[in-house]
């Protein structure tokens, strides 16, 4: 199955989701960006990002990278989250997944949230499975 070109109500990326995180993402072949500042709606204690939301940006743009540059659907099997510090309300960050290694219909890749100072918040390994291959 070859995904569609744009699917406006994910939570992720989707233009016309109300309450969505409107990521963009850049991709090329060994890798997919975006960036992302938290707002106050994005919290979990006073003035940090919730946790749950920083694995969200890392699990899609993990999982971007198989949809925009290998144009083909994949789906998270497992995936670890290491937390390094706290990612601030407010604070601009860059998230950064590439390819660890491709065996059959599974992906291995990383991913990581880098501070603007260059200092990783957190960092994720996820296996990720190719629809019907």
């Amino acid at each position: 199955m070859v995904p569609k070109e744009e699917y406006t109500w994910c939570f992720a990326c989707g233009k016309e989701n109300p309450i969505g995180l409107k990521l963009q993402f850049a991709v090329d072949e060994n890798s997919c960006t975006t960036t992302f500042t938290p707002k106050r709606e994005h919290q979990s204690y006073d003035g940090r990002m919730h946790g749950g939301l920083i694995s969200t940006l890392l699990d899609e743009t993990m999982g971007n990278y198989i949809h925009l540059y290998e144009k083909k659907v994949a789906y998270t099997a497992k995936m670890e989250v290491r937390f390094r510090q706290p990612v601030l309300i407010g604070e601009k960050v860059q998230v950064v997944a590439t390819v660890k290694k491709r065996k059959g219909r599974l992906i291995e890749m990383a991913g990581q949230i880098i501070k603007k100072d260059g200092s990783i918040a957190a960092e994720a390994d996820a296996k990720m499975m190719y629809e019907g291959e």
